[in-house]
């Protein structure tokens, strides 16, 4: 009888430790526009969450909410700021004007992998050259995507002529600057509408990566995919910096052990994988035609766009920004990377 006293009251005594536990972890809401089954927030935004909670042995719970339930696209940076989430993942270009530096990557060909331009990315900000458009918040981690090549609905694209006239959505405002330069109407959708706009005539096309083509579901919109590596997007893991000065000095470290290059490099390996296999996935399709410009082809596309870098560094100059400095160090992280 006293060994059963005894063996319920320990029962009981481990039971409250572990409920105690449980009440006791802290909530973190992570944001992001995604459906929930995209790639991004299924396989990059959950796995992370589900790492940070592991590493916390309860400590914190990082829940993810997905498809903008939080807030839309433009939103995810006001949404941190303001505490309604603790946590998203946003696209820097979405937001105008905030993270000017950070733009870099978007100049045309500068990166072909998501490798390439995360390293870069987070190599500025270590270095330095990204503290002041990041004051304010808890930067986790930055990266990029692929480069972004053109997927096109009902007309094949290849020269740079080819879009004159056509409607191709802008998904920041060096990608607008570049579709202008092309002669393409430049219309702004926003990722998750991107299906949608080009079924209904919107669009003609849209510059992404191959990821985002089972993410937003463009293989049922889009058939012909013209390979020209002509920009690409800055994206950022972004926190409430009261929210993270809150956390204790154990569960802080946890965040800043999956946070920088650590992040950056990790998601980017998982990015490039999946561009790889839906790029391999569409070519599959009936229908479907990928073509890959040809050297000259590219030249032609080089000379038209060329005067957006020296744009750029004359709107950093105008800003009082070393723009000049952070391309330099970008373009040779980024050639370390993809050569």
């Amino acid at each position: 009888m006293k060994k059963t006293l005894i063996g319920f009251i320990v029962g009981v005594w481990s039971l409250s430790i572990t409920t105690s536990a449980i009440a006791d972890s802290i909530e973190l809401k992570l944001a992001t526009f995604e459906p929930p089954k995209a790639f991004i927030a299924s396989q990059i935004l959950a796995a992370w969450a589900d790492k940070v909670n592991a590493e916390s042995n309860g400590g914190l719970e990082v829940k993810v909410f997905a498809g903008g339930t939080l807030g839309g696209p433009p939103k995810q940076y006001d949404i941190v700021k303001g505490g309604v989430a603790d946590i998203s993942w946003t696209v820097l270009g979405y937001i105008g004007g905030q993270f000017p530096l950070s733009s870099v990557i978007e100049l045309p060909f500068l990166t072909r992998t998501s490798a390439a331009g995360s390293k870069a990315l987070n190599t500025l900000y270590d270095e330095g050259y990204l503290d002041k458009e990041m004051a304010g918040i808890k930067l986790i981690g930055l990266h990029s995507n692929p480069a972004y090549q053109f997927h096109m609905k009902d007309t094949q694209v290849m020269n740079p002529g080819d879009f004159k006239g056509l409607k191709m959505r802008v998904p920041s405002k060096i990608a607008g600057t570049i579709l202008a330069k092309l002669g393409a109407t430049g219309v702004k959708v926003p990722a998750p509408g991107t299906s949608e706009a080009l079924r209904k005539g919107v669009l003609d096309g849209t510059p992404f990566p191959y990821t985002a083509i089972g993410s937003f579901k463009l293989q049922d919109v889009t058939k012909y995919h013209t390979e020209v590596n002509i920009t690409n997007a800055t994206f950022g893991l972004i926190m409430n910096e009261d929210k993270y000065n809150s956390l204790p000095d154990d569960l802080k470290k946890v965040i800043d052990n999956n946070s920088g290059h650590v992040f950056g490099d990790w998601a980017a390996g998982l990015i490039d994988a999946q561009n790889a296999k839906m790029k391999a996935e569409v070519a599959g399709l009936e229908g479907h035609v990928i073509t890959v410009a040809p050297d000259d082809v590219i030249e032609e596309y080089k000379s038209i766009l060329a005067p957006i870098e020296a744009e750029w560094l004359e709107e950093m100059k105008g800003k009082g920004l070393d723009g000049d400095a952070v391309l330099k160090r970008a373009r040779e992280v980024i050639s370390s990377v993809d050569g």
